[in-house]
């Protein structure tokens, strides 16, 4: 027997089938898939190479008012076995941030933001530090590779999870 939905269960009656197809009915008025979920996880799954560390988020706070950004500040901090990546996000407007970040250990590394718009590269100074100014605001990812001169041939050391700028 086949429905709208493809094949039924085999161990489906007709009558059960219909209830299951209601109930599957239901579930997709109430709680639908959202409508960004394979946008973000083609985010997520588009790095060419499996080899590098993922970071785990550390902490996360607000920057007190007065700050640069003031209430619109916040203090990101991913950490790994081999890297820590500490960011600052000030608001720039209603559509774009700052990003100011910090490596540890410190290293002319180059810093890719991936944005659902494309990526930018910056290298890291060798200090570990990194500015990327004008940043549009929705769903990014930094990337940590060597800090070789030809950015195609540097392997990926580290990556964030998905954030939210």
């Amino acid at each position: 027997m086949n429905t709208a939905e493809g094949s039924s269960s085999p161990h489906l009656t007709p009558e059960d089938q219909v209830l299951a197809e209601e109930i599957a009915d239901v579930y997709r008025m109430i709680d639908p898939v959202p409508a960004t979920l394979v946008e973000r996880l083609r985010f997520a799954l588009a790095l060419e190479s499996a080899d590098f560390a993922v970071l785990r988020p550390f902490e996360e706070a607000g920057l007190p008012s007065g700050v640069r950004g003031g209430e619109d500040s916040r203090t990101i901090t991913f950490d790994s076995e081999i890297l820590t990546i500490m960011i600052s996000v000030s608001a720039r407007d209603d559509h774009a941030v700052r990003v100011d970040g910090w490596l540890a250990p410190p290293g002319e590394h180059l810093v890719e933001l991936r944005t659902g718009g494309g990526a930018r590269q910056v290298r890291a100074d060798d200090q570990g530090r990194f500015v990327l100014d004008v940043v549009p605001r929705g769903l990014s990812q930094l990337v940590v590779r060597q800090g070789l001169d030809d950015p195609a041939r540097a392997t990926i050391l580290a990556v964030t999870p998905s954030l939210i700028l």
